[in-house]
């Protein structure tokens, strides 16, 4: 029989399609991270790849046992459970990570241990669908700017750094998003991951390749910045300067990737043998048992969709008032610095007595319409970057700076009817609780914000963030129900 009449396809793709009708939504968003993302582009190879990867297994498919798990209950309800605790906090990421891991998980309910075990590193590699790993990038931006700096000093280049701007006799550069290499870290992984499985046996030398595939490019996107700034250097800045050096850089990436997969190559291990087809036909499914994980695993799936309706998109008609703070009747002079926030409900720029503030107020936490979410900025990260950062109790101060020099002091938090803190993680996270309970979920950013040229200025800032954040703000949103 063919390839698509044996049992064992037709079962793969009942899970499939029944896995894109339940969770249609979630895949659907996950998608539109891949079109709009260059970072995620590779994502659209990965259900190819996976295909491959059971056509190789596929004697062995055949010849398993197909026998409904209930073990994989034990995974499906907190998966679920996370499922449900992304989409209502809006946690793109928790949500599609449980999106796709239930499709592995629903194959194992319906087909069984053996097949589970056969398909365990596919069902590892198809995770790598997930759009994950752009909270990475401030930190990589930082270790570009640091190994770009000590590989000029090497060279005996005078340089001076204040951000993440490098500045050198001939010219001024910024380690942008586009310079801090998480595109290359991904797919480094993802293909480094594949490769190490497709030829290598044992875990351990596996791992070692993965881990190996993560180091390489972080150093290598190091040495490519650094060979960009000197390339500029030499040249007068004529060169390496514009779109060049994008082209540059996916260049220098393909020729690491190819030295990456050389090395890797030399201790490649022989081919496992290949596996007699003894049931080219494929197993059929074992009825007796089978109704109980799958009834079970449609309950859940049902109980879980209807429980998410009832509290999702839940909105509260109560606008906050911050007069204890400042008066927002007065126009702000600078506005260059001012953070960027997504369609929120109410949104107040003003100055008084030479402080600046920012407040973005949100009524629900509803897709694009979230305090915390990756396309909200603390403040314009087109003209400007962070220099330091100093975490007080609840509130935190960072120092920015423009590319014409211009130094800020800003001071902010963000303020919920439950919490107060500058770490977005534990404001989604008390979001996500208020989501399951059934609560609308309200909140502000508030920054205080001053110019900087002498340490006077600064001292000024300081101790206004201590009187403003001193105050208990979640009292603002009190609503008196």
């Amino acid at each position: 029989m063919t390839f698509f009449k044996s049992s064992i396809f037709k079962y793969l793709s009942l899970c499939f399609l029944v896995w894109v009708a339940i969770f249609y939504v979630s895949i659907e968003s996950t998608v539109a991270i891949w079109l709009r993302s260059e970072t995620f582009a590779h994502c659209f190879i990965i259900l190819p790849i996976c295909l491959y990867l059971i056509k190789q297994k596929w004697a062995q498919l055949n010849n398993a046992q197909l026998k409904p798990s209930a073990h994989a209950l034990l995974i499906a309800i907190p998966t679920l459970a996370i499922w449900l605790f992304g989409n209502l906090a809006q946690v793109l990421v928790i949500e599609q990570l449980a999106t796709f891991a239930m499709l592995p998980i629903m194959i194992w309910s319906l087909l069984g241990n053996q097949v589970a075990r056969i398909l365990l590193f596919t069902s590892f590699f198809w995770l790598f669908s997930v759009p994950a790993g752009e909270f990475l990038i401030p930190h990589l931006q930082e270790l570009t700017a640091d190994i770009t700096v000590w590989s000029l000093q090497l060279t005996g280049i005078p340089v001076y750094r204040e951000g993440l701007y490098i500045a050198i006799p001939t010219g001024l550069f910024e380690v942008a998003v586009a310079c801090s290499g998480i595109r290359y870290l991904i797919a480094s992984f993802t293909l480094g991951t594949l490769f190490a499985y497709l030829n290598y046996n044992g875990l351990k030398k596996r791992v070692i390749f993965i881990l190996f595939s993560i180091v390489l490019p972080l150093l290598a996107n190091g040495i490519r910045a650094y060979g960009i700034v000197i390339i500029a250097h030499l040249s007068d800045m004529k060169y390496a300067t514009g779109v060049d050096h994008l082209i540059y850089g996916w260049v220098f990436f393909g020729v690491v990737i190819l030295i990456m997969f050389t090395i890797g190559g030399r201790w490649a291990d022989p081919l496992p043998a290949k596996v007699e087809q003894v049931n080219p036909n494929g197993s059929e499914l074992k009825i007796k048992g089978a109704a109980m994980p799958i009834v079970a695993i449609l309950v859940l799936l049902t109980s879980t969709l209807l429980y998410k309706s009832a509290f999702e998109n839940l909105e509260s008609d109560f606008t906050p008032s911050l007069d204890v703070v400042f008066d927002d009747s007065q126009t702000m002079r600078d506005d260059s610095w001012l953070p960027i926030f997504v369609n929120p409900t109410k949104q107040v720029a003003a100055s008084e007595d030479g402080f600046d503030y920012f407040y973005a107020y949100y009524n629900a936490n509803i897709q694009g319409r979230e305090l915390i979410n990756g396309a909200n900025h603390l403040y314009n990260i087109e003209r400007w970057s962070i220099v330091t950062s100093q975490v007080k109790e609840n509130y935190r101060i960072v120092e920015i700076i423009d590319n014409f020099g211009q130094k800020r002091l800003m001071a902010y938090s963000y303020v919920t009817p439950w919490h107060m803190t500058h770490k977005s993680i534990e404001i989604k996270l008390t979001q996500a609780i208020q989501a399951v309970l059934g609560q609308p979920q309200t909140g502000y950013l508030l920054v205080v914000s001053k110019g900087i040229k002498n340490k006077e200025d600064a001292e000024l800032l300081k101790k206004r963030a201590h009187q403003v954040f001193s105050i208990d703000l979640k009292q603002t949103l009190a609503t008196n129900d």
